[in-house]
């Protein structure tokens, strides 16, 4: 991070600091983000704001609520982490350590009992070659059957169209065991794969989208791969109907760009009510 940053991010928490000193008579609650300190982008940097924490990356600082968070697809900063947990810290997503594509289609499948993954050499038609590398978007149509490259995952051709122009993603926040709200993603059904949608909407009400063995199996698959905090990326079939997970994100950022500056609000009240409830009032007491 350049020098200038920095400063100014230090000299920000300083004052936010000293007005809830001169305000509470109290020093400002400390979030603990390890190893990698969160963008602002972060939706853990907005929740810690929206709730009144401060967040630091620095272990000797101590803090009342801790969180693993590694820019990375395999993860392997986390001696540190084990440590402080050993010492009593309780640390949200400290088991959370890989969210490669194959990993995550094996914890699908033993959590849905179907899962993303096909064999190109043998599948008739479409499939979806992917990088088993988190956040690349790189997902490419291929004709099967076909001859696999190494350092990518072959999936079934998920088709989640929802009219002659448009497929639609689900994003889907977990929140220790639960789902606070949902957002509904859309693109141009010619861009499926890329990063970023055109146009987006919050869902407060997930059972509009979601059945209850859904969502079972939803927060089943969060178990499974040990994700407490995080959010999904989720595909509903056109043909058959079913749910299928395509990526798991430890690091999301959020809410999304497109959603409308309102919905933003009423999401992140979402997220820093959720985190409350699942992280916070439930610690244990000293």
């Amino acid at each position: 991070m350049p020098v200038t940053e920095m400063f100014l991010k230090d000299l920000d928490v300083m004052l936010r600091n000293l007005s809830h000193a001169l305000r509470t008579g109290k020093p400002r609650p400390r979030m603990l983000v390890h190893p990698h300190f969160p963008s602002r982008g972060g939706t853990i940097f907005r929740i810690a704001k929206a709730l009144g924490y401060e967040v630091t990356n620095k272990i000797s600082r101590g803090a009342q609520v801790a969180i693993y968070w590694e820019y990375a697809t395999v993860r392997e900063e986390y001696t540190a982490l084990e440590q402080l947990h050993a010492d009593g810290q309780q640390i949200i997503n400290l088991q959370h350590r890989d969210i490669s594509k194959d990993v995550v289609d094996e914890q699908m499948l033993e959590s849905f009992g179907y899962s993303t993954k096909i064999d190109p050499t043998t599948h008739q038609g479409k499939a979806v070659r992917k990088s088993k590398t988190n956040a690349v978007h790189d997902g490419t149509l291929v004709d099967c059957p076909c001859e696999p490259e190494a350092g990518f995952i072959y999936q079934k051709f998920i088709d989640s169209s929802v009219n002659e122009r448009e497929v639609m993603d689900l994003r889907i926040p977990i929140m220790g065991n639960e789902i606070p709200h949902l957002y509904l993603n859309y693109r141009n059904n010619g861009e499926r794969f890329k990063n970023v949608p055109d146009r987006a909407e919050l869902c407060m009400e997930i059972t509009d989208q979601l059945s209850t063995e859904e969502i079972t199996q939803l927060l089943r698959f969060a178990e499974v791969s040990g994700m407490e905090f995080g959010e999904l990326d989720v595909l509903r079939d056109c043909n058959d109907h079913r749910l299928y997970v395509v990526d798991a994100n430890n690091t999301p950022q959020g809410p999304p760009k497109h959603l409308a500056p309102e919905a933003k609000k009423v999401a992140i009240a979402s997220y820093a009510a959720s985190f409350k409830r699942q992280f916070i009032q439930r610690q244990p007491q000293a």
